[in-house]
């Protein structure tokens, strides 16, 4: 699933560019139970990782990124929220909640 089928095309000049403020991704809720993860040190840097061991595909890293309102995987400053390092924990979407808001929401295949 990817996240660019999400977001609108729009035309500009005649050339075709996804519509980063119409998107139907902030409309993601969860209704189901969703389980939780917490980072290790092999996890640094490769949310991917983390989308495979918890659906057995690397294709929901940025929604878990999303959910726990994770922007920046690279940067570590103290001063920023949601960071991305060892021992943060993260909340994992059912995947009942992703099939659910595929169907709805997805503008295109």
């Amino acid at each position: 699933m990817k996240r660019t089928n999400f977001y609108a095309i729009e035309t500009y000049d005649t050339v075709k560019e996804l519509d980063h403020l119409n998107n139907s991704l902030l409309k993601f809720k969860m209704k189901y139970p969703s389980s939780y993860y917490v980072i290790k040190e092999d996890d640094l840097l490769r949310p991917d990782l983390i989308s495979y061991k918890a659906y057995g595909t690397v294709g929901f890293w940025w929604l878990i990124l999303s959910i726990n309102g994770i922007m920046d995987i690279f940067n570590s400053d103290v001063n920023t929220p949601n960071k991305f390092i060892v021992g943060m924990t993260l909340k994992i979407p059912n995947i009942l909640d992703i099939y659910t808001f595929r169907k709805k929401y997805i503008l295109r295949t």
